[in-house]
């Protein structure tokens, strides 16, 4: 399998960092996860604004010739090279630096892995079970709106969702708030009303979370955008989650509550066309 580090094809078991890395030292950088249909990359507008703002904020200067189109190549590339035509892509932008906690300069690198996936955004046929993790709570500033590399709250997260056999687990904010799950957003579905955790309760900053809100309302979907309690979690008729590589899955019990999808399905339906 092949990898592009830094726009140049690699061998995936070739070693690319040593020691002194500062992306395993201290997980410094952040990546996008991708879903790529027909080697093409799937809303990767949003995408490509995501990184342009986290580059900002992590003080990593993106090189002039990275552009969305250099993107986009790349990821055509690498599924032509490595004979898919379907693929789950991580794109991971870390600083290359001397030095401890402060780096001696902000040089951003970059590494595209891939994975095949399948080319289409399918609803899953048995609902998901929910949890809660409330030991590690978001913290309330830029960092929860995208992903950094280091990522051990979601690490613990989906450790402790292992080990009490449920699928996904609520995060919550330092609020006392539902702000996402450990590895996607979250929609609750409440009457005609969809309700989801709005960006000032620090959830992730989703591209499939952008997508769905924007194309809901469109329909003319009652949307909204709000606080989210433990409560409205077992109140709702319905709940699904999303993220890029997944599309929407409907959860179909919390604890003893359990859950009807067919208002989800619909909107999968409405979002994918399948």
């Amino acid at each position: 399998m092949l990898i592009s580090f830094n726009g140049v094809l690699t061998d995936a078991d070739d070693k690319i960092f040593n020691s002194r890395s500062r992306i395993y030292k201290y997980g410094d950088g952040f990546f996008e996860s991708i879903k790529v249909i027909q080697k093409k990359p799937q809303l990767f507008d949003l995408h490509y604004q995501r990184i342009q703002r986290a580059a900002m904020l992590f003080h990593l200067p993106l090189h002039e010739k990275w552009t969305q189109q250099y993107f986009e190549d790349q990821l055509e590339l690498l599924c032509l090279k490595n004979g898919w035509v379907n693929a789950r892509c991580r794109i991971i932008f870390y600083r290359e630096s001397e030095g401890f906690y402060a780096p001696e300069r902000n040089k951003c690198q970059f590494m595209i892995e891939m994975t095949e996936s399948v080319g289409t955004y399918p609803i899953n046929d048995k609902g998901l079970s929910l949890g809660s993790y409330g030991l590690i709570l978001k913290p309330s500033n830029f960092l929860s709106f995208f992903k950094p590399l280091s990522a051990i709250q979601y690490v613990l997260a989906g450790i402790h969702a292992t080990e009490h056999q449920v699928d996904t687990v609520l995060l919550y904010n330092e609020q006392g708030n539902v702000s996402e799950v450990f590895n996607a957003n979250i929609f609750l579905i409440q009457g005609d009303e969809i309700l989801t955790p709005g960006l000032n309760q620090y959830c992730l900053d989703g591209v499939m979370r952008h997508y769905i809100i924007s194309k809901l309302k469109a329909l003319g979907y009652n949307i909204r955008e709000t606080e989210i309690t433990e409560e409205d979690v077992l109140i709702s008729d319905e709940i699904f989650i999303s993220n890029a590589t997944r599309g929407i899955a409907w959860v179909e019990c919390y604890g003893d509550k359990h859950y009807h999808f067919s208002t989800t399905y619909k909107i999968h339906a409405d979002l994918f066309g399948v």
